[in-house]
């Protein structure tokens, strides 16, 4: 070997990257393995917000649903009002 290192020191060198690169690939592992379980919990919340999203919907339809049948129940009743008082006013004259 050349420049004064020793195949001792080299050997050294060459064993101390080796464990090095065996920490980092260990690190790489344990980093993959975290990304995957949060990839699969990302997915599962985005599948539970977009169950939440349509319980939203649902409820919201229901509710303008509700709305709409008081105003058909109240407009309904208002045409009975107007007839009934209608045919009072229609028999009185007679």
């Amino acid at each position: 070997m050349s420049d004064g290192v020793t195949q001792k020191e080299f050997y050294e060198v060459v064993r101390k990257i080796t464990e090095e690169l065996h920490q980092v690939t260990n690190a790489m592992i344990e980093t993959k393995t975290i990304i995957r379980d949060y990839n699969g919990l990302r997915d599962k919340f985005n599948e539970t917000d977009d169950r939440l999203q349509s319980l939203e919907d649902a409820i919201k339809y229901r509710q303008s649903y509700k709305q709409h049948i008081g105003w058909v129940i109240g407009c309904i009743g208002g045409v009975f009002g107007i007839v009934s008082t209608a045919i009072v006013i229609y028999m009185q004259l007679k």
